[in-house]
């Protein structure tokens, strides 16, 4: 049997009178955000219904049309497809967008004079060698040969003895030892213990600047924006101390291209430092380096606190 229409409903498809409401962008928002007043979590929940209120918003704000949005779906389809054990496309993104060096900031609050923080990077793997104060981290020639050396004091001054320093960087071929096969593992990267003054030093090479993996989607995003993916010449460095916040920065060298436009914002005015030419024949030259040599010099300030910042292998990006 038909079912029977009452002569008051509007036929499906057909226009309603002057007084039917019609859902709105608004309401769609509203009831996704609603959806999630059930989560028990309630800093989840607060992530989760703060996502979608500033996702929509973008939404509305830019017009967002179906084909952008497929396109963005593309996106992150692309992202997942090139992740991998050894390649972190989404940490890219999070980096090449100021997300990784925002959240950073939120949760680095440092007192004045203590050294700035900046991002881990794609390339730290932990468990680096333990290595002797002034030993070469460099297994194999990678450049101009860089004396670096310093103190790690407190906010006061005072030195902080047996400090660790976790430290990894590139070579001349612009490549991290996790990102070349033919490397030896342990090369560029070490770990170093200061002395009962504080002070520290260790033989690396001049660091050169490189481009971040570009041959993905976060490549086809600089390039469509007219963006470039380089990185200015830096040492990565963590440092942790009993009784101290661990400290993750770089030292760039002051002399880099590329300072004043890092492919992720990494640089912050207090991190360069210079690199000091040095000759053959200087007699300072350490032990183990043949002709031209460099030094840099870093004092590195560490603020009292616990150590709650657990640094862990982010994943690589090869």
């Amino acid at each position: 049997m038909r079912p029977v229409r009452s002569r008051s409903s509007p036929r499906p498809g057909s226009v309603a009178g002057t007084n039917e409401t019609r859902t709105q962008p608004a309401d769609i928002t509203s009831a996704a955000i609603a959806s999630f007043e059930g989560c028990s979590d309630a800093r989840l929940q607060e992530l989760a219904q703060t996502l979608v209120r500033h996702l929509h918003a973008f939404a509305v704000e830019v017009g967002l049309t179906q084909e952008e949005w497929e396109a963005g779906v593309g996106i992150l389809t692309a992202t997942g497809q090139i992740t991998d054990e050894r390649r972190q496309e989404f940490i890219l993104w999070s980096d090449s967008l100021g997300l990784s060096m925002l959240v950073d900031a939120l949760a680095n609050p440092l007192p004045a004079g203590a050294t700035e923080s900046t991002v881990l990077g794609p390339f730290y793997v932990p468990g680096a060698p333990e290595r002797a104060y002034g030993e070469n981290m460099a297994e194999e020639p990678a450049g101009t040969p860089a004396w670096v050396y310093g103190r790690v004091l407190d906010l006061d001054g005072h030195g902080i003895a047996a400090a660790e320093l976790d430290v990894w960087q590139n070579g001349d071929d612009r490549l991290y030892a996790v990102q070349s096969p033919e490397a030896p593992e342990e090369h560029l990267r070490g770990r170093f213990r200061t002395r009962g003054d504080g002070s520290y030093a260790f033989l690396a090479v001049r660091p050169v600047p490189y481009t971040i993996p570009d041959d993905g989607p976060v490549g086809a995003m600089l390039d469509a924006t007219g963006r470039h993916p380089w990185r200015p010449a830096h040492i990565h460095m963590i440092v942790r101390a009993p009784g101290h916040r661990t400290v993750v920065t770089h030292i760039f060298d002051a002399a880099s291209g590329y300072l004043d436009s890092d492919a992720v914002f990494a640089v912050k005015p207090s991190l360069p430092r210079e690199f000091v030419p040095r000759a053959a024949d200087d007699p300072e030259r350490p032990d183990g380096v043949e002709g031209a040599w460099c030094s840099v010099e870093n004092d590195l300030v560490l603020a009292p606190g616990e150590d709650a910042r657990l640094v862990v292998d982010p994943g690589r990006t090869a």
